[in-house]
């Protein structure tokens, strides 16, 4: 491991470059002045030797700092030092570098001339794929035009299809394909003197129209790590090639020019077929790329462009990356780059809903069901509000105000979008599975905090009221427990809960229409995603809060592991008790969650003093009776019950005790889903 302070480094560098400027007149200057005095120096002076010898080192200097500045496992230690391993480096000068890539060179031209690929050439082009000496010589050796005719060559460019090798036969290409990517990466990371020839990424994309150049780029572009203002400009320079050139899907295509093994499709291969992998690899990129605001390509690649060879998938897979990757609020929109993030989202969305992009992208619902579920405060906040809004970002302060502390930039959807969106997106197994949990972490999230502040509100009128009555006995403060619990229920902390109940239970409701289950008769249709649905309404209750402030749309994974890990298709009954259909079992479902939060925060009351709001007041569903449906002081989930605790749960939930804290909430639960059914069914849901 080498370490360097870059700032101090680059100081001395240029502090020797002035001193060793300086040490010839500071030399002449003390000759004069001895020989003016009668003294004679014999031999050459020490001056001008170590101004020599300091002009000998800045080279090397500056060489080593640019090597670890273009190394990108290096690591940030104390004091501002950066660390590498020069292992990888096997040339210890830019003359041993390019000696090797001259030699490797000429035997790589020799053995494509000659139809045989040796795979030690390759094992050895690879000991040097990480050595920056080597890269940016070899890239010099071989300029890019040569390069893609060797790389045509390899896969037998210019013979009929039945002459070309088969896939089995490529492994050796197929692995000096990846070195040659890796090698241009570690080239194009060159800092300092050390960098690519001007003009490298115009002779890259040169000739991109031609289908064999296209497959040579593409795979030069897909393996490696690049410099992002390498790989921007070379995506931008092939969206302006596209744009010049578009493809035509109506054109026949010819085997003999289609680049690749004869048994194995090249791909999409317009100029921007070159790109979409190498964005989904470089998410910043692929930002800087979405959001150019010269060019602005998402509406033309999403609606416009026609994608062969399933690419559109991996459009979706780089609009997911540049939508979710990056998540912040720390920085101004300009600097930001989950600003960027929250922008694509809105756009890419905003497009996804227009059928003709969904008949032109038929392979990203999962990338846009993931887009969906990292912006969960968005999709409720749209779909509760029966929002309107155009496409862009919420700059607020504080993005997502039913949450406690600061979180991401979020984007702004049309409550009606999104729910055309989802429809289409669902169509595809695990879509569904992958926005439900979402959404249903996110309740989570919101009616924990809210059910928090209640018990907060409760505490502190408890606490107030024992400094009033010093000498109130336990049975008096067990009472006026109960007694605020169920005042502050109906207002303060308690009319906000209802409220998050109410709006998150319309964003439950218009997901469970989404997935077009909304009868028993559709299920039925759809067998797989209904029982996927009722095992989110058996499991919901076991989500568990994230820690305050950290709540993101990553946590969707997790979710979906707790809920859906025991899935079983084609089971029938288990998840209802009075639903009669999908959208019964998602109320079932939201009431459950409601609950959970209300007894995580002891809002039924105290259930080692158990009052007339708490099941425990009754023997029918205390700790050993059969109807007992909790567990250390939790709900249980409708999986975990059997048909004893399930009768016993529905029976308490409609107590007429119970309403004396649930009804408010309950109502509000009702009140949310007949207004989203009656509001967006109006709009031809």
């Amino acid at each position: 491991m080498v370490g360097i302070d870059p700032a101090l480094m680059t100081r001395l560098i240029d502090g020797m470059k002035r001193v060793s400027g300086m040490i010839p007149d500071v030399d002449l200057q003390v000759e004069r002045t001895l020989t003016s005095l009668g003294i004679h120096l014999w031999g050459p002076s020490p001056l001008r030797d170590i101004g020599r010898q300091m002009s000998d080192r800045i080279p090397s200097l500056q060489g080593r700092l640019d090597l670890i500045l273009a190394e990108p496992d290096r690591t940030s230690g104390a004091g501002g030092t950066l660390w590498a391993d020069e292992s990888h480096w096997l040339s210890s000068s830019p003359a041993e570098g390019a000696a090797s890539a001259k030699t490797l060179a000429t035997q790589l031209r020799d053995q494509v001339a000659s139809h045989f690929l040796d795979p030690h050439l390759v094992a050895e082009i690879e000991r040097h794929k990480n050595d920056p000496y080597f890269a940016m010589a070899f890239a010099t050796e071989i300029p890019p035009r040569e390069l893609k005719a060797l790389i045509n060559a390899l896969y037998g460019a210019g013979l009929s299809a039945s002459a070309r090798p088969l896939q089995r036969d490529v492994i050796t290409q197929d692995r000096l394909l990846t070195m040659l990517s890796t090698i241009l990466g570690t080239a194009s990371r060159g800092a300092g003197r050390m960098r690519l020839p001007d003009g490298y990424a115009d002779q890259l994309v040169d000739g991109i129209e031609n289908g064999q150049d296209a497959f040579a780029v593409k795979r030069l572009l897909q393996d490696a790590e690049f410099d992002h203002t390498f790989l921007l400009t070379v995506v931008q320079k092939l969206y302006d090639k596209d744009l010049a050139h578009p493809p035509d899907p109506s054109l026949p295509q010819d085997p003999w020019t289609l680049p690749g093994p004869r048994d194995a499709a090249p791909g999409d291969l317009s100029p921007m077929g070159a790109a979409l992998v190498a964005l989904a690899h470089h998410p910043a990129v692929a930002q800087d790329f979405f959001t150019d605001p010269k060019r602005r390509p998402l509406a033309y690649l999403m609606r416009r462009h026609p994608w062969d060879g399933g690419a559109d998938r991996e459009l979706g897979w780089a609009i997911e990356v540049a939508a979710t990757e990056f998540r912040d609020h720390d920085l101004p929109p300009g600097d930001s780059r989950g600003h960027k993030s929250a922008l694509i989202a809105s756009w890419a969305v905003h497009f996804w809903n227009d059928p003709k992009i969904q008949a032109n992208l038929p392979l990203t619902r999962t990338h846009l069901g993931r887009v969906l579920a990292q912006y969960p405060a968005d999709v409720h906040r749209a779909t509760g509000a029966f929002s309107a809004e155009v496409p862009g970002v919420v700059i607020y302060q504080d993005p997502d105000k039913n949450l406690r502390g600061t979180e991401p930039y979020g984007a702004r959807f049309n409550a009606k979008e999104v729910k055309d969106t989802m429809t289409w997106a669902f169509e595809e197994d695990g879509v569904f599975e992958t926005v439900a949990a979402a959404h249903g972490q996110y309740s989570v999230e919101v009616l924990n905090e809210v059910a928090g502040k209640i018990a907060e509100e409760i505490r502190a009128d408890l606490a107030a009221w024992q400094r009033k009555h010093p000498e109130a006995t336990q049975d008096e403060l067990n009472a006026i427990r109960q007694d605020t619990l169920e005042d502050r229920m109906t207002r303060g902390g308690g009319a906000e809960f209802s409220r998050a109940a109410r709006s998150l239970s319309r964003a439950t409701w218009v997901i469970a229409d989404a997935a077009n289950i909304a009868d028993i008769e559709a299920a039925k249709e759809n067998d797989a995603r209904f029982t996927a649905f009722k095992e989110l309404a058996d499991t919901a209750v076991g989500l568990a809060p994230t820690p305050q402030g950290a709540f993101l749309g990553f946590m969707t994974l997790s979710a979906k592991s707790t809920i859906f890990r025991n899935l079983k298709p084609n089971e029938e009954e288990r998840s209802r008790v009075s639903a009669d259909d999908a959208l019964g079992v998602a109320q079932s479902m939201f009431t459950d969650i409601t609950v959970a939060a209300m007894m995580r925060h002891s809002l039924f009351g105290n259930e080692h003093v158990p009052e007339r709001t708490h099941p425990y007041h009754y023997k029918d569903f205390s700790p050993g009776a059969p109807g007992h449906f909790m567990s250390d002081g939790r709900l249980k989930s409708r999986r975990e019950m059997n048909d004893d605790q399930r009768y016993a749960y529905h029976e308490w939930l409609e107590l007429n005790s119970t309403g004396r804290v649930f009804g408010r909430p309950d109502e509000a639960i009702d009140i949310g889903f007949n207004s989203a059914k009656k509001y967006y069914s109006g709009h031809g849901s």
